[in-house]
């Protein structure tokens, strides 16, 4: 706001006081100069006396002092003589020293003695004006001046300087008075103060009465300027309600004259039909350049309406957008008025409907496509009203229940159910209309059913609620799963009987290998004895098939205890429980060391979860994964092992890296099996047993196990584990 009576204050303050300074100044200086002025005159009196007198007179001695020191002129009698005519001459006046110089500017005569001699101490205009012939004062502030009598201080002096005039019209020297003229100077001080005061006093009156009319208008002033403030805070605030309505509405508005041409468009023009503002602003007939060629007769019409003072809401037509694209558009418009009433134009709004015309051909096309899925399904559709009466009948119904159409419709639908249905139905139907509680509403549900012929049969009912006009109604998806009935009694009685068989077989494999071992380890302990017993006594074909026969027992043996652990996997497995994975873990590294040692491997792991699980055949899972990433790796190459884990919704999921020899992407499901090896023996120990019982520990544990790898790059083996599951024993 701009601060009138502050700004006043300070600029009429600096004003008044800059005018006084200058009135008094002036005034000052008016009477200094008019003072110099009557000093002046006087003194020039004085010098035409002195030189028409005096200089006559002493003509002769000044002429002597030509040549002469300085020290020489101050002993000369005619000084005094001079003394005492100069005093006379001034006597009466207020002259406190006179001085009288040559032609040349030097000091021939002065009361101070010491400054005969003496050039002027500073030539300045003065003495130079006087010089040139013409006649020069000025006053000065003296705060000590030598005189005859002494010293003088604060005194106001005018000095003079008059040529002296010689008969034949050059300048002979220079009188140079001093003038005491300190009253005057008092009096005129005295007067300046008066005139300060009375200027002070006037100043004061205008400006209170200034101040007093310009507080008066600084109010009317801010009045003003907040009723302003006001009204365009008012006006902005009301900009930015339109703003925010108009330019970020989703329809597209516009606002047309008396004469039809469009004086305001939105920016959902631009988005809606892909012209610029600028473009529909300089648009002829507006907006029928960009409607369809169809629509242009209707909306013609309503723009001439519309011009008329008409009004008409959600009008169809459709729209061509800037990139060629037809779109339906709805359109409304009224006309507008100003605060005073008078006419401003039409406003129109244009909404997008493209989306709902295709909804609603889509839904059109939907009903017909409902229409004739339902009309051929091979499941009955049927649907009742509030009371139970049959009100819509496929043909999906009339195969499964035997009725017509005709012979159905507006009928209770209880004629379809068994007797023992029926009053639970009306019990539920009732309960759900007056509460909303309809436990198996959406929910497929095992139901039974009853044919035309008085046939019971199993039906799965699957039931939805819907309203139209604000009634409630019910349709029901019946499947007659009288054949999936009798496949699941086949598939159940044959499940029982692959568990019995793989019981039997798991149980077998275990007693096989159980039972082999005694008579195992009886031949080959007596094989071991032969050969230490008769090594050297036999020729050494028989002593190689002798070794030969060890060496196959022991891997038989190798081989039952290996069968053993697989068939062990089920049978002898324990309770999950919940157990820490760095334990296990830690254990199956510690069964490891000998051989992490004698390979240089280096082991890495993540921190591991706490799940349930069977702990003992974890050790046996991480144990065989380790182990297989420390037997096949590269030739010369140290093994690098990481155990890592990361969380897979509702699993979590292992992995065991290394930088081995890698394994063919033929052989990934291969590995898994058991006995199955990808190596001759004497390249790599061991019998095929060890990933086939991993797989079937995750299995067991509900999850999976798959490797990543390709050779010479290394293997990933993936173990997923639930993160929570029901315990099995």
């Amino acid at each position: 706001m701009f601060r009138l009576l502050r700004y006043f204050s300070l600029t009429s303050a600096v004003v008044l006081i800059i005018t006084a300074v200058l009135l008094v100044t002036l005034y000052r200086g008016d009477q200094m100069d008019e003072h110099i002025g009557m000093a002046e005159e006087e003194n020039a009196r004085l010098a035409t006396a002195f030189a028409s007198t005096f200089w006559r007179q002493f003509a002769p001695f000044f002429s002597s002092l030509a040549g002469l020191p300085p020290d020489h002129v101050r002993k000369r009698g005619e000084l005094r003589a001079l003394d005492i005519a100069i005093d006379s001459l001034t006597a009466g006046l207020p002259v406190l020293k006179v001085k009288v110089y040559d032609a040349r500017g030097l000091v021939i005569y002065s009361p101070v003695r010491d400054e005969i001699g003496a050039g002027r101490e500073s030539p300045g205009d003065l003495l130079h004006t006087a010089l040139a012939g013409r006649a020069a004062s000025k006053i000065d502030f003296r705060q000590s001046m030598r005189v005859a009598g002494g010293m003088v201080k604060d005194r106001w002096v005018v000095e003079t300087y008059s040529p002296i005039w010689s008969d034949d019209g050059k300048i002979a020297g220079i009188l140079e008075l001093y003038s005491d003229v300190s009253p005057t100077m008092e009096r005129l001080e005295s007067a300046t103060h008066r005139l300060i005061l009375v200027i002070i006093v006037m100043f004061a009156l205008l400006y209170a009465a200034l101040f007093l009319i310009v507080r008066r208008a600084d109010t009317i002033l801010s009045t003003q300027h907040r009723q302003l403030l006001q009204s365009r805070a008012d006006l902005h605030e009301k900009e930015e309600r339109f703003r925010a309505i108009a330019d970020y509405t989703f329809d597209w508005e516009s606002w047309l004259d008396q004469e039809g041409r469009p004086r305001w468009v939105n920016p959902a023009v631009e988005r809606l039909a892909g012209y610029s503002q600028e473009h529909c602003l300089s648009m002829a007939d507006f907006p029928l350049p960009m409607t369809h060629p169809d629509d242009r007769a209707l909306i013609s019409r309503l723009r001439a309406d519309a011009l008329a003072g008409g009004f008409e809401n959600d009008v169809e037509f459709r729209l061509i957008c800037g990139n060629g694209a037809v779109k339906w558009a709805v359109a409304s418009f009224q006309p507008i008025f100003s605060d005073q009433g008078v006419s401003m134009g039409s406003r129109w709004s244009i909404r997008d409907i493209t989306d709902r015309k295709k909804a609603e051909q889509r839904l059109r096309d939907s009903e017909r496509r409902f229409r004739s899925v339902a009309r051929t399904a091979a499941d009955a559709i049927i649907s009742i009203d509030d009371a139970g009466v049959i009100i819509s009948w496929n043909e999906g119904a009339e195969r499964i229940y035997g009725y017509r159409e005709a012979d159905i419709l507006g009928r209770d639908v209880t004629i379809l159910m068994p007797d023992s249905y029926r009053e639970r139905h009306t019990a539920g139907m009732r309960r759900y209309l007056e509460t909303g509680d309809g436990n198996i509403m959406g929910i497929p549900t095992l139901f039974e059913g009853i044919r035309r012929d008085g046939e019971v049969f199993p039906v799965e009912l699957t039931l939805s609620h819907w309203e139209m006009d604000g009634a409630p109604f019910f349709t029901a998806i019946l499947r007659d799963i009288t054949e999936r009935k009798a496949a699941e009694g086949e598939l159940a009685k044959r499940t029982r009987e692959l568990e019995r068989s793989n019981a039997e077989l798991t149980q077998f494999a275990y007693v096989a290998s159980h039972d082999l071992q005694e008579p195992l380890r009886t031949v080959t302990s007596f094989l071991q004895l032969l050969q230490r017993r008769y090594a050297s006594r036999l020729d050494k074909e028989a002593d190689e098939y002798i070794g030969f026969a060890v060496d196959g027992a022991r891997r038989m043996h190798r081989l039952i205890t290996d069968l053993l652990t697989y068939s062990r996997v089920s049978t002898h497995g324990e309770r999950f429980l919940p157990v820490d994975m760095n334990a296990p873990l830690a254990t199956a590294l510690g069964n490891l060391n000998v051989a992490i040692a004698e390979s240089g491997a280096r082991v890495t792991f993540d921190r591991l979860p706490a799940i349930e699980v069977d702990e003992a055949q974890m050790v046996s899972l991480f144990q065989n994964l380790v182990g297989n990433a420390l037997k096949y790796r590269g030739t010369g190459i140290a093994p690098r092992i990481h155990v890592g884990v990361e969380a897979k919704g509702d699993d979590w999921l292992f992995s065991v890296r290394d930088n081995g020899i890698g394994i063919a992407a033929e052989h990934f499901e291969r590995i898994f099996v058991i006995f199955q090896r990808l190596h001759l023996r004497d390249e790599y120990d061991g019998t095929g047993v060890g990933l086939a019982v991993s797989k079937k520990i995750v299995e067991r544990h509900g999850g999976r196990v798959w490797v990543e790898s390709s050779p010479g790059n290394g293997s990933t083996f993936f173990f997923s584990l639930p993160a929570r599951h029901a315990r099995k024993s």
